[in-house]
């Protein structure tokens, strides 16, 4: 009878660990492209979003934002220009139909721009920003979606650089919010 309890026990914490292992095995993931500002003119930013499922409809978000890439020369000058920035964030889902959901949540981040070349002015900026995610996004199949969302942020933002008149530099608190646009791959 002993032995029967034994290996009772034994497959009951076997069947109890492998359940447990599949759900934490079998949280979800999404990497996507989103575009902001979409006026086509060259000075559009694109993010990278990564996200991963902590528990039920809460996801963990890291954000790569990438715009403001050039080297251009003129008259015998040269100037480069690069800005991007890095965010985390968590997001809270309500699902609103069959494949549509809300997400909201807040985001921390910082960037960093630098403007550099044969010119006069040059300058660094650096950030820090807190802004609040609200999104939609909709499902067209298991494994691909399309989202729209905005973050209202209020950022700090040093500047600090060589100028025609005098060196300065400043701190200044902005708020904004853009659109953006996206597909994500979920896996």
């Amino acid at each position: 009878m002993r032995i029967k309890i034994i290996a009772f026990t034994v497959a009951l914490c076997a069947v109890s660990y492998s359940s447990l292992h599949a759900q934490e095995t079998g949280k979800k993931h999404e990497i996507g492209i989103l575009v902001s500002g979409l006026d086509f003119n060259g000075s559009n930013s694109f993010n990278v979003l990564y996200r991963k499922q902590k528990s039920e409809n809460v996801y963990r978000r890291i954000r790569a934002t990438f715009g403001n890439l050039g080297l251009e020369t003129e008259n015998e000058n040269t100037i480069f220009n690069f800005s991007a920035g890095l965010s985390i964030g968590r997001e809270k889902r309500k699902t609103l139909d069959r494949k549509l959901e809300f997400y909201r949540g807040p985001e921390f981040g910082l960037g960093l721009g630098i403007l550099a070349g044969d010119v006069e002015d040059n300058r660094v900026n650096a950030s820090l920003r807190f802004g609040y995610v609200f999104g939609l996004q909709h499902s067209f199949s298991e494994f691909w979606a399309i989202n729209l969302e905005t973050i209202p942020s209020l950022s700090v933002n040093l500047n600090v650089g060589d100028f025609s008149e005098n060196d300065r530099f400043g701190v200044r608190a902005a708020g904004s919010s853009a659109v953006s646009l996206g597909i994500v791959r979920k896996f």
